[in-house]
């Protein structure tokens, strides 16, 4: 059977270009959580190992939405995203953290209202804070950052959910949408003389 070949080469180059962006790949993992659910409540309760694998997935997806927005907007490096302080790239509180001492903004509302502002959602805000910096979630961020969630080796306790898991997904998910708008508005945020700690939206 023959073989699809996506990336292709280039003998010329000496650096690896991504065949999709940080912004795509974001919105793939969200929507991979939702492939996983398909709107069957029954599915995840019939399948429990599933579970973890689920919750993976829409971490991933903030984890690049967030390490994404920062490194387009040059609000940090790469090298500064992936170094051993972030968790090798992988702590999502920890990225939010670097966000916010950068722009000199108090955590995590100024973060998380960035993200946010565009998503439609109404309970998106809340979601994306939970999941960012809430107490609830803290050893879930700590197994997926560890890489226990996505291999399904967890424990009792090692992680949470939430109930209203259409929300979850979607607020996820339009968080990875409109991650082009949030990096607008950290770059205009960066780039503002002001000092205050939070910042003005600049509707596009």
């Amino acid at each position: 059977m023959p073989l699809n070949d996506f990336g292709g080469k280039n003998e010329m180059s000496t650096q690896k270009n991504h065949i999709f962006t940080g912004r795509e790949a974001a919105l793939a993992y969200a929507l991979s959580a939702e492939r996983i659910f398909g709107n069957d409540y029954n599915f995840p309760n019939n399948n429990p190992a599933v579970i973890p694998i689920f919750v993976s997935q829409l971490f991933q997806s903030l984890e690049i939405s967030i390490k994404h927005a920062g490194i387009e907007s040059g609000l940090f490096t790469e090298n500064e995203a992936r170094n051993r302080a972030m968790r090798s790239g992988h702590g999502i509180k920890q990225l939010a953290l670097l966000a916010c001492e950068k722009l000199g903004g108090d955590p995590f509302g100024p973060i998380v209202m960035a993200m946010c502002h565009f998503n439609k959602h109404p309970k998106s805000n809340e979601i994306i804070k939970l999941m960012i910096c809430g107490d609830g979630f803290e050893r879930t961020r700590e197994s997926y950052a560890t890489r226990s969630l996505g291999y399904a080796q967890v424990a009792d306790g090692d992680f949470a959910t939430i109930d209203d898991l259409p929300s979850w997904i979607e607020s996820v998910k339009q968080t990875a949408v409109n991650v082009g708008k949030t990096i607008d508005i950290f770059s205009q945020w960066k780039s503002s003389p002001s000092k205050s700690k939070y910042f003005a939206i600049w509707d596009h």
